[in-house]
């Protein structure tokens, strides 16, 4: 008699690991999910947004300086005749006749006298930033009468411009870069030498222990500014002297909060085994220690990033942070702090970019932080 309960069994079911759970867990909070979408958008935004905006972050426009944000393009109707008027006045031209064309072009007709050069009437009108294309006709009385024909130039600020006339959208975009790049990079080294030092001082113990603990306590008691400052006298302001200041220092509570999951978990049954068998120290830390320290660090990372973020632009709204012309949040910030009472515009949008990128950095870690729990497990 054959045994036909084979023929009849249904398959396993393959189980979840826990991190299908946290998963799950993260993508249910609508929050941190939302600050997810939150994130991306304005990491986009700054890496690929000024490939598409028609203004460079370091174009200097002498005639748009301080002009508020507008989805209304400039020159403005009445801005147009005073500035034509003002620019034939330098070029020493006399204004017979004026009107504005419904083709986008300023028709004149212009008197002089001396021989109007076509070239010089031309370079003054070009050089402005409301006109452009400018054509001299129809000179006449011996080359003193003439028309001249020039396009009006429209351009838009949709965050208006800075001080020196500058586009304060790519300026804003540029930044972003800046800040979120000094805010990773910091964060990535600083939980680099943190996990594999602070394993590394938990796995061993003893004297080790104690001599690497000790080193940590020296390097918390080194004013942070005076680090910085030192590092500046040395090498100068520049992108990678911040992502050196501050990731060289951050690393010191990654390194105490890693040593002390990790003397938590060496006491655990499967590191005992390795032992055991004979794994090495090396093995160990790689295959068992660090892996089970992931959760904490993950949060303490996005964490991290709106702390070095900040850090970055408070060490720039003192001037030890990057050069003109590139910027950061921080150094837009302090722009628009000191042109608050004229021109709120400058630090209305750089202070929403910034304020925007913590906020979702910090729902992401309270999600994290719930998403890994393991009490929800």
């Amino acid at each position: 008699m054959s045994d036909t309960s084979l023929d009849t069994a249904t398959p396993a079911k393959l189980g979840r690991s826990l991190w299908d759970d946290a998963r799950d867990r993260l993508l249910a909070n609508k929050a941190a999910v939302t600050s997810i979408i939150v994130l991306a958008v304005i990491a986009v935004l700054s890496i690929f947004g000024p490939m598409f905006l028609p203004h460079q972050y370091d174009t200097v426009y002498r005639d748009y300086t301080k002009v508020p944000a507008s989805l209304e393009a400039y020159p403005r109707q009445d801005q147009v005749e005073p500035a034509f008027n003002k620019i034939a006045k330098r070029a020493r031209l006399s204004i017979e006749s004026y009107k504005m064309r419904e083709d986008g072009f300023v028709e004149a007709q212009v008197t002089s006298k001396r021989k109007i050069k076509e070239r010089n009437a031309k370079r003054h009108f070009d050089r402005s930033d409301l006109f452009a294309d400018t054509m001299v006709q129809g000179l006449t009385d011996g080359g003193k009468s003439a028309t001249i024909v020039s396009r009006i130039n429209y351009m838009h600020f949709y965050f208006g411009t800075d001080a020196n006339g500058r586009d304060l959208l790519s300026r804003t975009l540029i930044a972003g870069r800046v800040s979120l790049t000094i805010g990773l990079l910091a964060t990535i080294v600083a939980i680099s030498i943190g996990v594999i030092y602070g394993a590394t001082s938990g796995y061993l113990g003893g004297r080790v222990d104690l001599v690497m603990m000790r080193v940590v306590d020296i390097l918390y008691s080194l004013p942070f500014i005076f680090f910085v400052i030192m590092l500046v006298v040395f090498f100068g302001r520049n992108f990678v002297l911040m992502f050196i200041a501050v990731g060289a220092v951050e690393w010191l509570d990654m390194a105490r909060i890693v040593r002390g999951q990790t003397l938590s978990i060496k006491r655990q049954e499967y590191v005992q085994a390795a032992e055991a068998m004979g794994i090495t120290d090396r093995g160990i830390l790689k295959r068992h220690i660090i892996p089970n320290t992931l959760g904490p660090v993950v949060v303490y990372m996005t964490l991290l990033v709106p702390k070095v973020i900040l850090l970055e632009s408070f060490l720039s709204f003192l001037g030890l942070g990057v050069q003109e012309p590139m910027t950061s949040w921080g150094v837009l910030i302090s722009e628009g702090a000191r042109n608050l009472e004229g021109a709120s515009w400058l630090l209305i949008f750089p202070s929403i970019f910034l304020t925007s990128t913590l906020f979702a950095l910090n729902f992401i870690g309270d999600g994290l932080r719930d998403a890994l729990d393991p009490k929800d497990r």
